[in-house]
């Protein structure tokens, strides 16, 4: 899916603000004090003069000519700092130090013969610093920068014990002048603690040239000259801000949609239970779907002539209605069973319960129904349901009864069970 391009936007000057701005700080981040030290390399001086008004006996000296070449020894340089560290790696700095180098010898021009000279030069210097520390979330800190700002250089003593060091008998004076200066450098800072650092730093620092006057005989001249150095240091910080915590890119917020769950569906209507499996009531139609294997319905009103096997009317409107129910159910396969009174031999009883059982499967058959989904059997009086000595329970054990045998899935073949 592709991303939102206002989104994408969002997020990129989000990024870009973080970087910009101070953060979550660590060792290295936010604002800091600290002190530096070490060895301070500084190059040869040339010494021009100009203005010069020679003495009786010395020939005139064009401005800009170069009187002398000064070297020093190796000294120190110390220093104290206070900045800002970024999350992005960026440090504004304001440094103060001194860079002191003592005189070491002195080449005249004049082709006289290199003399050891006493005294000393301090460059005291005030600088604003940028620099760029790399891997700003790690402990150990690469970085490069620079600085611009002024330095009070100071030549002090300067001078021999014997005679003059001119021609003429004069010897240098102190002076200073305060001059631009810029720096370049470079160095490595670790992470110490989570509030201190510490680092390896070089730097290169030039002046633009400064006028002083040395001449102790000529105090209306003076000479050019330019602080060239290099220092090898080991700066310590202490930052004031809190524990570092890496540094992540915004999130943009997770929207929380909510979740509206679906009406739980209606609890399943149960089908109607079926109907019994009994004989309907007088106007109603006969249902066979309630009835099972074994089940057995009274057919009450299928009545015969008397001590005959021939149907009455009603008797055949009634079973009407069961041809009617099998038809509409052929899975369903059924035995018609005759039961007589107790009046009479035994034997008589069988033989009339067993034709009115088959006048009765005669007139299905005759409706319709199959002839193989019936079969017909007379009990005689061997299964009464009520009392042959009243008229009543005679009445009641005269009957014919419908016997579900076999019964398959609705509207189906039959499936056959077996009954004992």
């Amino acid at each position: 899916m592709a991303r939102n391009p206002l989104k994408a936007a969002k997020r990129t000057l989000l990024t870009l603000a973080a970087l910009a701005v101070p953060g979550a700080a660590l060792a290295g981040q936010g604002f800091y004090l600290g002190i530096e030290g070490g060895a301070n390399f500084l190059k040869d001086q040339k010494f021009k003069l100009y203005s010069f008004d020679p003495p009786l006996g010395i020939g005139a000296v064009d401005d800009g000519t170069q009187i002398s070449k000064v070297g020093f020894d190796t000294n120190y340089i110390g220093g104290l700092l206070t900045g800002y560290a970024f999350t992005s790696g960026l440090r504004m700095e304001l440094e103060v130090a001194r860079r002191h180098n003592e005189f070491d010898k002195i080449d005249l021009i004049d082709g006289s013969p290199s003399q050891r000279v006493e005294g000393k030069e301090n460059a005291d210097i005030a600088m604003g610093n940028l620099w760029l520390d790399f891997f700003p979330s790690g402990w150990v800190h690469p970085y490069i920068g620079g600085g611009i700002g002024a330095a009070r250089v100071d030549i002090r003593h300067p001078g021999v014990d014997s005679v003059g060091l001119f021609a003429d008998g004069s010897n240098l004076q102190g002076d200073f002048d305060v001059v631009l200066a810029y720096q370049g450098g470079a160095g490595i800072r670790f992470d110490l603690t989570k509030h201190m650092t510490a680092s390896l730093d070089y730097r290169f620092l030039r002046s633009e040239r400064g006028k002083f006057n040395l001449l102790e005989n000529n105090p209306d001249s003076h000479v050019e000259t330019r602080y060239q150095s290099q220092a090898a240091l080991l700066s310590i910080r202490y930052h004031f801000g809190e524990e570092h915590e890496p540094a992540v890119a915004p999130v943009e917020p997770v929207q929380i949609v909510e979740v509206i769950q679906p009406p739980a569906p209606p609890p399943p209507i149960a089908p109607p239970p079926p109907p019994p499996c009994e004989a309907p009531l007088v106007g109603q139609a006969m249902d066979l779907q309630g009835c099972k294997i074994g089940d057995v319905i009274v057919l009450r009103g299928v009545k015969f002539m008397f001590d005959k096997s021939v149907l009455t009317l009603n008797a055949k409107a009634l079973l009407d209605g069961v041809a009617e129910a099998l038809t509409r159910r052929p899975d369903i396969k059924v035995a018609i069973l005759g039961h007589t009174d107790s009046k009479g031999s035994d034997s008589y009883n069988q033989r009339l319960s067993d034709q009115r059982a088959q006048s009765a499967r005669q007139y299905l058959i005759e409706r319709g129904v199959a002839a193989g989904r019936m079969t017909a059997m007379g009990f005689g009086e061997t299964m009464p349901i009520a009392d042959n000595a009243t008229d009543e329970g005679r009445e009641e054990n005269r009957r014919v009864e419908l016997k579900v045998t076999e019964r398959g899935p609705e509207g189906g073949d039959p499936v056959v069970e077996s009954t004992p």
